[in-house]
């Protein structure tokens, strides 16, 4: 009899120790879920629209710098305006596609 119980208490000492791994893993679990991929994300996408604003006004800028050149027939400055106007234009497209594929990944 006193063997039958020594079992049963050491297997209810082993279920204790066993739901007390379970219940610190689930508080593990739920540290890293505090920790927010999503809003470190968020925080990415935020930077990324931020630069949107200034390249729209540095393709201005270069916009008028074409504009100016033209006028005055400096063609091979008027091209290079144009040519970073254009590339303003592109890393805008590049940072709209990345913005959208974090709102994607966050939606997720």
């Amino acid at each position: 009899m006193k063997k039958i119980v020594s079992i049963e208490k050491q297997e209810l000492s082993a279920e204790s120790v066993e739901l007390s791994l379970v219940d610190d893993l689930k508080k593990e679990f739920g540290k890293l879920q505090f920790l927010g991929l999503d809003s470190d994300l968020l925080t990415f996408e935020s930077k990324y629209e931020k630069k949107i604003p200034q390249y729209k006004t540095l393709k201005s800028k270069f916009d008028d710098a074409f504009q100016k050149a033209k006028e005055l027939g400096v063609d091979k400055l008027a091209a290079e305006a144009k040519e970073f106007s254009n590339g303003c234009d592109e890393r805008i497209k590049q940072i709209q596609k990345k913005v959208n594929l974090i709102k994607q990944i966050v939606r997720i």
